[in-house]
C-alpha cells in the first residue's frame, strides 16, 4: 500500500474508534496512550490468527522447531538432537540457526535458546548457565609453545577472539592486559569459525565460550590450560509460550534439555543445567 493509502486507513479507524492513534509530529508520528493499548492487544490478536493458520496447513503435534544462537546450535545442539529424535520418533525436529531473534509468540518457533537477562516479554524463561569465555589452546599449539603456567605466557600465540573480552579475562586471571595488542589477530562471525582457524594455524588461542566445545575439550583437540574463565553477565535461557508449555512435544523437549549431561564449565563436570529448573516469566522468578 501506499504511504497516502495507509493515512487514509488509519483515518478511517480513527473516525470509526472516534479517537486518534498517532500524535502527529514534525518529522514522525507517535502511538497515543490508547493506540498503544489498542496495538498491544491486536498485536497479539494478530500472532493467534497467524499461528491458527500455520497449524491448519501443517500437523502441528507432530513437527517440533527449535530456534538458537549458530555455535550453540552447531557444537552442542546438533550431536545430541538426535538422541531426542530417538526418544521420541513421531516428531519430526526443524532447528533454526540464524542469529535473529523469531517471533515465538507469534508461533515462528515452538522453543529457543537465547543470551540474556530472562527478560523477555510474554515468554516463560529457564536459566540453563552462565555466559563465560576463557582462552582454549588446540593440542598442537600447546606442544610446541607450552606449558603455559601464566596468563602472560598465552602472549607466545596470536590472539583470536574479542580484544575486550582478552582483556577483561586478563585481569581476571591476574594477567597485565597491558601487554595485550590493541587488536586481535582475527575475529570472525562465529567462535566455530575462530576455533577453526586456531586449530588450523597451529600457533592461536582463541577466547570462547568453553561448553560450546565440550566434545573438542573431552578428546583433547582444545586444551583449556587455565581453569579461570570470564563471567560476561548474560545467560543461556530455554524460552517458549507458557501457554503452549503444556504441549506434549515442548513438554517431552524441555524435560530432555534439563537432564542432559555435559561438561558445564572447566575442569568440572555437572550432571545437567543445574540451574534450569528456575522458570522467569517476563523477568520475574
Amino acid at each position: 500500500m501506499t504511504q497516502a493509502a495507509v493515512s487514509y486507513q488509519i483515518k478511517m479507524l480513527e473516525d470509526r474508534l472516534g479517537f486518534t492513534l498517532f500524535e502527529r509530529k514534525a518529522r514522525h508520528v507517535e502511538l497515543t496512550a490508547r493506540g498503544a493499548r489498542l496495538a498491544r492487544g491486536t498485536s497479539d490478536a494478530f500472532r493467534l490468527l497467524e499461528r491458527t493458520f500455520r497449524d491448519v496447513r501443517e500437523d502441528r503435534d507432530s513437527v517440533l522447531s527449535l530456534t538458537a544462537l549458530p555455535t550453540f546450535c552447531s557444537n552442542w545442539l546438533v550431536p545430541r538432537i538426535g538422541a531426542f529424535q530417538l526418544d521420541n520418533p513421531s516428531l519430526a525436529v526443524r532447528i533454526d540457526s540464524r542469529s535473529d531473534l523469531v517471533d515465538i509468540k507469534a508461533g515462528e518457533a515452538d522453543i529457543g535458546i537465547r543470551i540474556g537477562k530472562g527478560q523477555w516479554p510474554g515468554l516463560e524463561a529457564r536459566r540453563l548457565f552462565g555466559d563465560t569465555t576463557a582462552p582454549l589452546v588446540p593440542r598442537a599449539a600447546l606442544d610446541r609453545f607450552g606449558p603455559f603456567e601464566r596468563p602472560d605466557d598465552l602472549l607466545k600465540l596470536r590472539l583470536f577472539g574479542p580484544i575486550s573480552w582478552w582483556q577483561d579475562w586478563f585481569r581476571t586471571a591476574g594477567g597485565d592486559p597491558d601487554l595485550l595488542p590493541d587488536r586481535p589477530a582475527l575475529e570472525l562471525e562465529t567462535q566455530t569459525m575462530e576455533v577453526s582457524a586456531a586449530i588450523a594455524s597451529g600457533d592461536a588461542a582463541t577466547m570462547v565460550t568453553p561448553i560450546y566445545f565440550a566434545e573438542q575439550l573431552a578428546s583433547g583437540a582444545l586444551v583449556a590450560p587455565f581453569s579461570t574463565e570470564l563471567d560476561l553477565g548474560d545467560g543461556h535461557y530455554m524460552v517458549f509460550d507458557p501457554t503452549r508449555a503444556k504441549e506434549p512435544k515442548i513438554k517431552a523437549f524441555i524435560a530432555w534439555m534439563l537432564f542432559q549431561p555435559m561438561a558445564f564449565c572447566l575442569n568440572r563436570t555437572e550432571p545437567a543445567f543445574p540451574e534450569a529448573g528456575k522458570a522467569v516469566v517476563n523477568g520475574q522468578p
